[in-house]
């Protein structure tokens, strides 16, 4: 039995009835559901492992390479002998000031034997007050000569370590500017070594968003080619002044400590960092791609009612990067519409896909 009534088609088939608007269809979608959480506000950023640690050892001294230790990509520790120059000359000398040293000590301890018994038979009166003072004299020049000596010893000591390029610390070799047999002056670059320890982490941030960055801000780090893995670290430093950058703009620099539990990571290795200014817990949350900003700056949600889209004007808050925090216009466990294209009006009909 068929029945046409104005502006519709009734369908009467068995106990059930349908019903259809005239040209128009009932649009099958999706919902989603507002709910609680937590969301926090923050700067995707590029960091770079660095490690200012760095120095560059050069010659102390002109002089020919009589061997070469360590290698770029070698790991030496502290005081490690990575090349030493020609030190026949710097050893003889040392050598002869050592003896001077031997002889001058012998000097001052026959002095001061000599002052004892002057002072003796002075006590006695066996000696003139004109031959003790002459032995204290003696004894006082033989004193200065031995700190003369000393003196010598020590400078002729550091021309010999000075002869031997050593690691000041533990690290790695990331450059070797010379060869057994080459001839240096004093001041030429030999190896660079980056330290072990004091590795970081650098980001530029703009400078415009300088004003939120603040020392101990939680930040997440993750790599671009192992996205599964991240942890956390912290801003441990801020650049005090702004970098001008034609390409990039104004930027100042951030800097963080890589974290306990940071995978290994390489000198100029690129580490995904997600910088967090802002967080609120507990908060009413919805995906952004959910929401239609108005002309007049608001934003709109449908929300579904009784089958229906309900426009619902929304006031939100802190805003990430796919979510937004809802402060007000809806209320957890109200679904919100997911459109699976057609464009939707207030108060038409949906259907909820199963």
């Amino acid at each position: 039995m068929w029945k046409y009534v104005a502006g519709g088609l009734i369908v009467l088939v068995g106990s059930g009835t349908y019903w259809w608007q005239a040209g128009e269809s009932i649009p099958l979608v999706e919902v989603v559901p507002v709910e609680r959480g937590s969301i926090d506000s923050r700067l995707q950023l590029t960091g770079k492992v660095i490690n200012d640690r760095t120095v560059t050892l050069t010659a102390l001294l002109d002089g020919e390479i009589m061997a070469i230790r360590a290698r770029e990509g070698d790991v030496v520790e502290a005081g490690t002998v990575l090349a030493e120059l020609d030190s026949r000359q710097a050893l003889a000398l040392l050598d002869k000031a050592q003896a001077e040293v031997v002889l001058q000590q012998q000097a001052v301890d026959a002095a001061t034997r000599n002052f004892e018994r002057t002072q003796r038979l002075f006590g006695v009166g066996d000696a003139s007050e004109q031959e003790q003072d002459d032995s204290l004299d003696k004894k006082l020049a033989a004193q200065a000569s031995l700190q003369a000596a000393q003196a010598t010893l020590t400078l002729n000591q550091l021309r010999y370590d000075n002869a031997l390029i050593k690691s000041p610390y533990d690290g790695t070799v990331i450059q070797q500017s010379a060869e057994t047999g080459q001839w240096l002056e004093a001041g030429q670059p030999l190896f660079t070594v980056v330290a072990t320890e004091g590795i970081v982490i650098e980001a530029p941030v703009s400078a415009t968003d300088w004003p939120r960055l603040s020392v101990g801000q939680r930040v997440e780090l993750s790599l671009e080619d192992s996205p599964d893995t991240s942890w956390q670290s912290e801003v441990s430093w801020i650049a005090p002044t702004v970098i001008e950058d034609e390409s990039d703009g104004n930027t100042v620099a951030v800097r963080l400590p890589p974290g306990d539990a940071a995978p290994d990571l390489l000198l100029g290795q690129e580490v995904d960092v997600d910088l967090v200014f802002e967080r609120v817990d507990d908060a009413l949350i919805v995906p952004i791609r959910l929401l239609t900003e108005q002309p007049s700056g608001d934003f709109s949600a449908y929300v579904l009612e009784d089958g229906k889209a309900s426009l619902r004007t929304v006031e939100l808050g802190l805003s990430g990067l796919n979510e937004a925090e809802v402060v007000d216009g809806l209320a957890e466990g109200e679904q919100l519409i997911v459109s699976s294209g057609e464009v939707l009006h207030a108060g038409q009909t949906v259907k909820v896909m199963p």
